[in-house]
């Protein structure tokens, strides 16, 4: 989490605020536990122990990062559009460069990325209550369920750009009292429902009601968001799960992130046509502050081989298996859905990774891809394969086996057997010249009361069970209902 300056701390910290772990906690100023052996902490720094150490959890190896504006101001205000467009420049050129370097130099086993382009949450948000992290989440899955978002994988990064004006509240925090940004994830589903865990990352726009860029050192409000954007990005690639799972890199010594330890220290990184970003330091395993200014950028093999032998099979109606051929030298293959001149990114994957099962295709289309293999700024890409998925078969029912039974003079029970395979019932009356539906009802129901009927008639029934667009009907079926008894046809004289 991204908090305040030492100074505001430090005075929270003497009044004995308490803290919690990782990134989601009130940043507190740090001290030496150990000012009282000093001479046996000389003796031992030559050595670096480490003090950020792996604890078992997820990485984000190759961070796959899509901006969310949050808000309908930034698609209704020209400004805000145009920052977004910043924003996103920004995003693609971090995930990407120097940045991305320093971290797989200092051992964190995470490296560059690829940008997918950002995508507008146009929703009405409330400026006086403002918007809660269980929102966000909602809206982040809607937004996936409809398709708005690319798919989460292991190296998804969703980075939430909420509006001008609103507070950010997370739990007993919020973004006008304690954060500037955050980072976390939680337990969602794709948009065909298959489990995934969606990793997000939240930035607070700068300004009333939340604090102004200057109060926190930064010359404008583009500056502190870049900076929160770095800070957040390098602690959800180290440690994604942080309060959810099994953390990632963290430093239980000094109780934080990489990113929290070296507040304060900032650099430029490098854009496109002579521009530069803002973007905050971080700490490698031994808590020094490392910056991508002093990091050197990997050189990229001579040569990097496109992946060879692709083949792309379909296993059912719906799911397709793509393999390929390792390729010496990549640090790993990123899979493409292709669609005419249109490339779409379906997830990036290790260099020891060279099949993948892909769902959620469509029955009877013609589906193609290709594999990418990386390293560093190279890449070589594979021919296109494509296959045609096998169309769906209508479902086979066997036809509902009906009885009836008269149960009063104007009512009769019918029931019927379950029916493999059916999605439900549609009950029908003759009334003569015709079938009437009189209802439908779910596979797990095989019985129905009709009433209304008249007394001492036939009547004839017939129950079809359906699957889609499969059905099978039973015979008709007839009962005769008996006259109402003397006492029910009496009246006053």
């Amino acid at each position: 989490m991204y908090g305040f300056p030492a100074e505001f701390w430090r005075w929270i910290k003497a009044l004995g605020a308490p803290s919690q772990r990782g990134s989601r906690r009130l940043r507190r100023a740090r001290s030496n536990p150990f000012f009282n052996v000093a001479a046996q902490i000389e003796e031992l720094e030559s050595r670096q122990l480490p003090t950020v150490t792996f604890h078992g959890g997820a990485l984000l190896a190759n961070v796959e990062a899509q901006p969310v504006y949050f808000g309908s101001d930034w698609k209704a205000t020209a400004a805000l559009s145009a920052q977004a467009g910043q924003l996103g420049q920004f995003v693609s050129t971090i995930v990407n460069s120097p940045y991305m370097d320093m971290l797989s130099n200092a051992g964190y086993h995470v490296g560059r990325g690829a940008f997918s382009a950002g995508v507008a949450a146009d929703i009405a948000l409330n400026k006086t209550s403002g918007v809660t992290d269980a929102q966000i989440q909602g809206e982040i899955q809607a937004m996936i369920k409809a398709g708005q978002l690319q798919a989460p994988d292991a190296n998804r990064l969703y980075i939430v750009y909420v509006e001008p004006g609103v507070v950010v509240r997370l739990g007993s925090s919020a973004s006008n009292t304690s954060f500037l940004g955050y980072h976390g994830a939680f337990a969602g589903t794709t948009a065909a429902g298959i489990a995934a865990d969606i990793h997000y990352a939240v930035i607070a726009f700068p300004g009333a009601p939340n604090f102004t860029a200057s109060s926190q050192g930064f010359s404008s409000n583009f500056n502190e968001m870049t900076s929160v954007t770095s800070h957040e990005l390098a602690e959800a690639v180290t440690d994604p799960n942080v309060n959810y799972k099994a953390l990632g890199w963290y430093d239980d010594q000094n109780n934080g992130e990489i990113g929290d330890l070296a507040e304060g220290h900032y650099a430029q990184l490098a854009g496109p046509n002579g521009t530069s970003f803002q973007v905050q330091d971080v700490v490698n395993q031994s808590d020094q502050v490392i910056s991508p200014a002093s990091t050197p950028t990997p050189t990229p093999p001579a040569t990097l081989s496109a992946p060879q032998n692709v083949s792309l099979t379909a296993l059912s109606t719906t799911t397709a298996q793509l393999s390929w051929g390792a390729v010496a030298g990549t640090q790993g293959y990123r899979v493409f859905q292709v669609n005419g001149s249109q490339s779409v990114l379906l997830g990036t994957l290790s260099a020891s990774t060279t099949s993948v099962q892909i769902t959620g295709l469509t029955p009877g289309a013609r589906e193609s891809f290709k594999v990418e293999a990386f390293s560093g700024t190279a890449t070589a890409d594979s021919q296109v394969v494509s296959v045609t998925m096998p169309a769906s078969q209508p479902q086979h029912l066997t036809a509902p086996q009906v009885s009836a039974a008269a149960l009063s003079s104007t009512t009769v029970s019918l029931t019927w057997n379950s029916v493999a395979g059916a999605q439900g019932y549609r009950i029908y009356w003759w009334n003569g010249y015709q079938s009437v539906l009189l209802g439908t009802v779910g596979s797990s129901t095989t019985a129905a009361q009709i009433s209304g009927l008249s007394p001492g008639m036939r009547s004839y029934f017939l129950v079809e069970a359906f699957s889609g667009s499969s059905v099978a009907d039973s015979s008709w079926v007839s009962v005769v209902t008996p006259y109402a008894s003397a006492h029910n046809n009496s009246h006053a004289g």
